[in-house]
Parts: C-alpha cells; sequence; structure tokens
C-alpha cells in the first residue's frame, strides 16, 4: 500500500461534458486521467506522496477540463492524511492516505456522498 492521495468519481456524472480530463495536484506533484466510459461504475487517480509523510494535511488541488468545450472547473481543498495498516494494527507497512471525490460542479468533495446508484 502506497501513501497517497486519490480523488475518485462516477464517469457517468460526466456524460453531460462528452467525458473531462480529470487533473490531481498534491504537493508538487500530478497526476491526470480521462473520465472514463459512463459504463465504468467508478474511476480514480491517485497522487503518490513520500511513504513516511505522516499525518499531514495537505491542500489538493483539481482541474476539470470537460470534453465538449466550456470552461473548466477549478477546486482546492485540504486533505487530512490518515494512517493505514492494511496487514494490521502492528504490522508494516504503513501508508498514510486521503480520498475525495471529483464532482463536475462542485469540485472536490467529500467521498461519502459517492454512489454506485443513478442519482
Amino acid at each position: 500500500m502506497d501513501s497517497q492521495v486519490s480523488v475518485v468519481w462516477r464517469p457517468a456524472d460526466f456524460e453531460d461534458t462528452g467525458g473531462a480530463a480529470i487533473r490531481v495536484c498534491v504537493n508538487g506533484s500530478c497526476e491526470e486521467r480521462a473520465s472514463g466510459d459512463v459504463g465504468d461504475p467508478i474511476r480514480q487517480v491517485a497522487v503518490r506522496l513520500p511513504q513516511d509523510i505522516g499525518a499531514e494535511r495537505l491542500p489538493v488541488e483539481l482541474t476539470v477540463t470537460p470534453a465538449k468545450g466550456g470552461s473548466p472547473v477549478k477546486d482546492t481543498e485540504h486533505a487530512q492524511l490518515t494512517e493505514e495498516r492494511p496487514n494490521g494494527p502492528d504490522c508494516e507497512p504503513v501508508a498514510w492516505t486521503a480520498t475525495l471525490r471529483a464532482d463536475p460542479a462542485k469540485g472536490l468533495v467529500s467521498p461519502k456522498s459517492l454512489s454506485l446508484q443513478d442519482e
């Protein structure tokens, strides 16, 4: 498991814009991915961080560029990294992670609002 900030989304949310390019920047590193096929339930892009980064609170920059043109949606939120120990509480590795959701209109929001059900 890697230390990282992930941004997740439903490709169907970007259907009206003909899809989009999703760009995420954290701590000076950026990753970009196409929103994907509307038949995919969930997509994500992750920006890797130093493995031992710790419980930092980092700014996350999102740019959503619609495929059909129009103005990009830009947003910045802070993500609080939390400790993950995938092999149990006393085992290595230790990773520091956070997850946000990309919304085509609102930008970065809580992933708790992510549903596989049609909204």
